[in-house]
């Protein structure tokens, strides 16, 4: 019996093992601040609860309506209101990355940094028997945070410290300050902090607490109104109850016991007196002087239809406070004096929204067409979200058209009737009608969208979707997507060919390649009847394929290039090896040719855009970052290139630094930053947008020089940043003018490139290329984490190894620094602001977070996902050795990178070794010294990407 009876235990035990697992593994969510109350308040707990109330956790949230936290996120590249950005929330809130189900109703955002943040979501820890045992209540949940968790907010901030100008954070003294240790051996029961219990439609008005008043009296259009009192001395007047100070007071009044639970105490420091009888569930003592205390009891006048109606609400109990109100309690206030007008001075909450000091908006115009009927030129203007019409006689500015974000490119319907202009900031396209001027349709494409062409029968609109790598075909009079192409990575700029049978693509970025193996870039080849792609044309040792145009006859077409030869030590920049600058050639047949646009005396940095004259005979191609169109004689071109042989063709003209002398005719200079260009149909004038001057340069075809200036209407003032915009669009700061930041950094993110940096030695130690979007805050700097600041990163250390040449002044690396700090972050594409995650994006933020392994084993702290990578960043800005050390490396102690938006700059790893997000794990990790991954389904490794790309 013995031995057929122990199996049958031992599997009662187990179900009951398991049961108790299964209800320790629930799905965390947070309680609230107010709940934790529960066991944490009363002088037997040491009053930890009003501590934090009386604490700057308690306000952070409020602190984003100052004005000063609108500077920091203006610094920071941020696009939204402080108090709406998860960047500013992640610090000054708790849980701001989880979703609605994961908070509960006794939980609020406003609330701050509260016991959470540091402790973790309490819904599963909380029950005092739990709490009694801190080994279950950490198996729970329970967290205990040390002084590395607080330097995740605390650590030094460019923004903030350009804004505040404080020293760093005394941590030591810091930690004392907040420091709440639970009594030895205290005498403890569970209390509630005192809360109303009136019923809910009684006949006289009840008090329904500062929350209720929040929903409508939180945001900017009503002044910031609820941040205004959390940052008074009214919202901490229950927790001064609690300090040695009161009970001193207290007790010199007569007064025993707790001041806290003493009704000659609560009369002016809670609300109503905490008349508990007349207030609603809602209210709680511990929001100390609400607003109710002055304007009267809530519950008739809170809606907002009675709100709006001054008279409605007066008769509902709505007060206006005023003298009376403050001197029922401050009148001779433990013989403290009140000075009535400087009180209301410091307390008074208008509600209308702060004033905001306007930033100079500029247009920055990126590209342009001439209508059909060559009347007027449309130019897209990226920083201003619009069209800017220039009528093309008289060469003024006639209209500005609002469209949606950053407007890229613009084309236009055969019929002429109608304009279609990409949005790469809203992922849209907006159509305009052209006789009316004024966009009458808006459609969703792919992300990030760029180049866009209609075919010649006016039925498809092609659009290139740089993010995601794709093409949107979409009918022109449904304006729906028909189709999606694949193109390479990112897909940049599109041009028909003359005949309307042909796409041309280009790709600014090289295709995936091993750490050792030249660029490979691509020309995407769609047929435009079919609407499918015929052909994918390599380009080798090339990349940033910006521009693209086809010759008039129709045999070939230009598309300019950059050829990076990022695996050549920098110390070669001396000799002009590591970015030439030049033109590509694809033919008809397939065929692609290189030519250089640089001459050893005179480079041509980022090529950008190209067009030709209605003959043929010339070509014109901007060089965005010395301010010039080069001109090049197409006939001498093209026969340099028939006349040599195939090995000359492939192995040497693409790398002939003194070849351009044949066939470019002249430079024509122009102002800051030349992109896009138009060329009249009569072929007489073209327009070179000027994007950082606001600007177009008119160029007589025939005279070969400029003869004109037409001012887009931007701001005359140049601010800090915009300085530093151009500088880093300027290649007078490299040697012999070969490059520019922008040319690694095009748009402020990646050309996708691994480098090799020589002060650690020829060869080694190659680096990948890292994004500068949203990256002020991210400190330290470079792979290995030795630059402290954005200054010191772009200051004499670039001028040593990157360009050869005198550094910035202090005044440029200033102004530099400025801009750097305002590209923005784009909206992350996998999880809009304030979306659910999908089912595998919640799948994954469990595996994101998990603190053991699948079969039960505890993950140490140090190797979790969220310990290297917590949010705003996803960086604890901290050194790690992940074990990614390769051959080419004499160290594997690498800076823990930012994840924002990581989806979108691959490679990855400090050596671009890793081309997807996939081979991280499943091919560099084995030891799992780079998380624990190595237990995990392929599902649970594809759920956690999925979390991670909507960092």
């Amino acid at each position: 019996m013995r031995f057929r009876t122990l199996p049958i235990l031992g599997l009662g035990v187990l179900f009951v093992l398991a049961l108790a697992l299964a209800q320790e593994q629930k799905e965390p969510y947070y309680v609230g601040a107010r709940v934790c109350a529960t066991c944490h308040e009363g002088p037997e707990m040491g009053h930890q609860y009003s501590k934090w109330l009386l604490s700057k956790h308690s306000r952070a949230y409020s602190r984003l309506s100052l004005p000063q936290s609108r500077e920091i996120v203006r610094l920071s590249g941020v696009p939204q209101e402080p108090q709406e950005s998860i960047i500013c929330l992640s610090c000054h809130a708790t849980g701001m990355e989880a979703e609605d189900w994961e908070r509960d109703d006794t939980f609020f955002i406003d609330d701050g940094v509260q016991c959470e943040k540091c402790h973790g979501p309490g819904s599963e820890y909380i029950d005092p028997q739990v709490m009694m045992n801190r080994e279950l209540a950490m198996r729970r949940g329970l967290r205990m945070p040390t002084k590395a968790d607080c330097f995740v907010c605390h650590n030094e901030k460019g923004t903030h410290l350009a804004v505040h100008n404080r020293p760093m954070l005394d941590l030591d003294e810091a930690w004392e300050r907040i420091a709440h240790p639970t009594p030895e051996s205290p005498n403890w029961e569970a209390v509630e902090l005192p809360a109303g219990r009136a019923a809910e439609g009684g006949a006289d008005p009840r008090y329904v607490g500062v929350h209720a008043c929040a929903e409508c009296h939180r945001d900017a259009m009503m002044g910031f109104q609820f941040s205004r009192w959390k940052e008074s001395a009214h919202s901490m007047a229950y927790a001064r109850l609690s300090t040695p100070e009161a009970m001193k007071v207290a007790r010199d009044g007569g007064v025993s016991g707790d001041p806290q639970k003493s009704a000659d105490c609560l009369k002016c420091h809670v609300t109503g007196g905490a008349d508990l009888d007349a207030s609603l569930a809602s209210f709680t003592v511990d929001e100390g002087i609400g607003c109710e205390a002055c304007h009267g009891p809530g519950s008739e006048y809170q809606y907002e239809a009675i709100m709006r109606d001054p008279i409605a609400a007066r008769a509902a109990g709505l007060r206006s406070g005023g003298l009376d109100a403050c001197l029922s309690c401050h009148a001779d206030a433990h013989g403290k004096p009140f000075d009535y007008e400087f009180a209301w001075e410091a307390i008074k909450h208008p509600n209308n929204p702060p004033k905001i000091a306007e930033e100079p908006r500029y247009k920055t115009p990126m590209n342009m067409a001439v209508t059909p009927d060559s009347k007027e030129l449309y130019v897209a203007c990226e920083a201003s979200d619009s069209i800017v019409v220039v009528d093309i006689e008289t060469r003024r500015k006639v209209a500005e058209i609002p469209v949606g974000g950053q407007p890229h490119a613009v084309t236009f319907h055969p019929d002429g009737l109608r304009a279609f202009v990409s949005n790469r900031l809203d992922d849209t396209v907006s159509e305009i009608d052209i006789r009316n001027r004024r966009v009458v349709r808006t459609a969703p494409v792919g992300d990030e969208p760029h180049g866009l062409v209609v075919d010649p029968a006016g039925r498809r609109l092609f659009v290139a979707n740089t993010l995601d790598e794709s093409v949107s075909v979409l009918d022109t009079e449904s304006l729906e997507e028909v189709k999606r192409l694949a193109a390479s990575r990112n897909p940049w700029a599109m041009d028909l060919s003359p005949d309307g049978s042909t796409i041309l693509l280009t790709n600014a970025l090289s295709r995936l390649v091993e750490l050792e193996d030249p660029s490979v870039s691509e020309i995407t080849v769609i047929e435009t009847e079919r609407g499918v792609v015929v052909d994918r044309l390599e380009v080798h040792a090339a990349n940033l394929l910006l521009g693209v145009s086809w010759h008039p006859g129709g045999e070939f077409a230009f598309f300019t290039l950059n050829r990076t030869k990022n695996r050549v030590t920098m110390a070669r920049i001396a000799q002009g090896w590591v970015i030439t600058n030049g033109l590509g050639v694809a033919w008809r047949d397939g065929r692609v040719d290189q030519v250089l646009l640089d001459h050893p005396d005179l480079y041509f940095p980022d090529p950008t855009a190209i067009a030709f004259t209605p003959d043929g005979r010339l070509a014109f191609v901007t060089s965005a970052t010395s301010d010039r169109v080069a001109v090049v004689d197409v006939e001498k071109l093209i026969g340099l290139l028939k006349r040599s042989s195939d090995y000359e063709r492939r192995e040497v003209i693409p790398n002939h630094l003194g070849k351009s002398r044949e066939f470019v005719v002249a430079h024509i200079p122009t102002k800051n930053t030349p992109r896009g260009m138009a060329m009249t149909p009569d072929g007489k004038t073209l327009f070179v947008g000027n994007s950082l001057d606001d600007s177009l340069t008119v160029v007589d075809v025939r005279a070969l020089e400029a003869v004109e200036r037409v001012d887009l209407g931007g701001p005359r003032e140049i601010t800090l940043a915009r300085k530093g915009e151009r500088l880093f669009h300027s290649a007078n700061i490299t040697f012999r003018r070969q490059f520019s930041c922008n040319t690694c950094h095009p748009d402020g993110h990646v050309d996708g490139l691994t480098y090799d940096i020589e002060p650690d030695g020829v060869g080694v130690n190659p680096v990948d290329n890292r994004t500068l979007r949203g990256v002020y805050d991210t400190a330290p700097f470079k792979w290995k984490g030795t630059n402290p600041s954005l200054s010191r990163q772009c200051g004499a250390r670039l001028s040593v190894f990157f360009t050869r040449i005198q550094p910035f002044t202090p005044d440029e690396l200033a102004a530099v620094d400025r801009y750097i700090g305002t590209i923005k972050l784009p909206p992350n594409r996998y999880r809009p602001l304030g979306a659910e995650l999908t089912p595998a994006q919640r799948r994954g933020k469990h595996m994101f977070e998990r603190t053991m392994t699948n079969d039960g084993e505890v993950i140490p702290v140090e190797n979790r996902c969220i310990t290297c990578h917590p949010p705003p960043y996803y960086t604890n800005r901290l050194r790690t050795d992940v074990g990614t050390r390769v051959r080419f490396d004499d160290h594997g102690l690498f800076d823990v990178p930012q994840l924002n938006n990581i989806y979108n700059s691959a490679p990855y790893l400090h050596n671009g070794i890793a081309p997807t997000l996939e081979e991280i794990w499943t091919v560099y990790n084995p030891d799992d010294r780079h998380g624990v991954t190595n237990d995990m389904t392929k599902d649970e490794l594809n759920d956690l990407i999925e979390y991670i790309k909507t960092f």
